[in-house]
């Protein structure tokens, strides 16, 4: 009976480990600011907030961003405050205020 239960819990440790961790969606409202010289445009609407491993994808009906983990300081400014916010410098910021409670 021991070899079975070893057995088993080794089956499971197997499994639970081959199979990746899915990054959580958390339903948010975006705020986008695009600047467009000295014009800038505000839109706010409902976006879903994913991330994983240190990479953030936001998607809306209208909208997908992503930004890598891997550019940020490069193509992209991340300020974690409330609103989270996402800046490419000269063309928008996106600002994410995460509320599972939206939906």
């Amino acid at each position: 009976m021991n070899c079975i239960r070893t057995s088993l819990a080794a089956a499971s440790l197997a499994i639970s480990t081959a199979i990746p961790a899915g990054a959580e969606i958390v339903a948010s409202t975006c705020r986008l600011l695009s600047y467009n010289g000295s014009n800038t445009t505000v839109e706010t609407f409902r976006c879903d907030f994913m991330q994983r491993g240190g990479n953030v994808m936001v998607n809306s009906a209208e909208h997908e961003f992503s930004f890598l983990a891997a550019d940020q300081g490069e193509t992209y400014i991340r300020i974690n405050s409330i609103p989270l916010r996402f800046t490419r410098t000269g063309v928008y910021t996106l600002e994410v205020t995460q509320a599972p409670w939206l939906r």
